[in-house]
């Protein structure tokens, strides 16, 4: 009786002989995605959004107490759209450059053109509210929104590689 040959396809985490575009030198293979193409090292690591939107949340919060308190309770809601404008950037960062870096040949102009193109356009809704609402005062909301948002960003960036940098030293 003639048995067959063995499957030579290799299974998940292994290697076979010629794939040697999936790993380094050491045998490490690069993070594959569930149909087994390569799926690049920003996949691997992406942006997690849930802590900073729960962060904008409680700030909104906090922010609509406070204003509430002190008779400005638009200024509380702009503040809230300026955080939800800053979360929505962050995400939109994301996407762009997933979409950008998706290409063999990553092109610097078309992540600079849709940066540039989506604060310009966060910034004119900024302006135009900032302007329309009465009085001027409570339209400075939106733009403390924005701003809280960034720190937000930085923040939430920074912390844990900071923290992975002291766990390596």
């Amino acid at each position: 009786m003639a048995m067959a040959p063995p499957d030579s396809t290799p299974r998940r985490g292994e290697r076979s002989d010629d794939d040697t575009s999936l790993g380094d030198r050491n045998g490490d293979t690069l993070p594959q995605s569930e149909s087994g193409e390569d799926s690049g090292l920003l996949s691997a690591m992406p942006l997690n959004m849930r802590l900073p939107t729960i962060i904008a949340i409680g700030l909104g919060i906090i922010a609509l107490m406070l204003t509430g308190w002190l008779g400005h309770l638009v200024m509380g809601l702009l503040i809230c759209l300026g955080l939800a404008l800053g979360i929505g950037n962050m995400w939109l960062v994301q996407l762009a450059v997933t979409r950008v870096t998706a290409n063999d040949n990553p092109s610097k102009q078309r992540m600079a053109f849709s940066s540039a193109s989506r604060l310009l356009i966060i910034t004119a809704i900024a302006i135009v509210i900032g302007f329309l609402v009465k009085p001027r005062i409570d339209g400075i909301g939106v733009f403390v929104g924005l701003a809280v948002s960034q720190v937000l960003l930085v923040l939430t960036t920074t912390v844990p590689v900071l923290k992975g940098l002291r766990q390596q030293s």
